[in-house]
C-alpha cells in the first residue's frame, strides 16, 4: 500500500510516494523497512527466563533425561522450536522498531562476554 506524503520545496510542492510494507515480526504496516535476511523471530523475555531456568549454555542435555514429566519434556520440545526460530535466518522484512528492539534484547540475553 502507498500513501502520498507533501513536500514543500521553496516556492514549490514535491509529492513522494512512500511504501508501507508489513514487518514480519510485529506484524504492522511501518515505513522505511529494512529488506534482508532477519531471524525468524526476535528474543521473547518469556522463553528467554526459561532458558535460563533450564540452564542457558547447556539446556538441550536435558533433552536425554528420562525422568522428566510429560509437563517438562513438553516445555523443553517447545523451547527446541524458540530455540530453532531464533537461530534460522531466511528473507524478511523487518521495521527500525524491531530492529531495535531485537539488538536490545540481544545485548541483554546474549552479551558478547556469553559467547566464549
Amino acid at each position: 500500500m502507498s500513501f502520498l506524503s507533501t513536500l514543500y520545496n521553496v516556492n514549490s510542492i514535491i509529492l513522494e510516494m512512500k511504501k508501507l510494507e508489513t514487518c514480519h515480526h510485529c506484524g504492522k504496516q511501518k515505513e522505511n523497512c529494512y529488506h534482508g535476511f532477519i531471524a525468524l523471530t526476535i528474543p521473547h523475555p518469556e522463553w528467554e527466563e526459561k532458558l535460563d531456568r533450564w540452564g542457558r549454555k547447556d539446556w538441550w542435555k536435558n533433552l536425554e533425561r528420562t525422568d522428566l514429566s510429560e509437563d517438562q519434556m513438553k516445555e523443553l520440545d517447545e523451547i527446541c522450536m524458540y530455540d530453532q526460530a531464533l537461530n534460522t535466518v531466511g528473507r524478511g522484512i523487518q521495521c527500525d522498531d524491531c530492529g531495535r528492539k531485537e539488538a536490545e534484547l540481544y545485548e541483554k540475553y546474549y552479551p558478547k562476554d556469553l559467547q566464549n
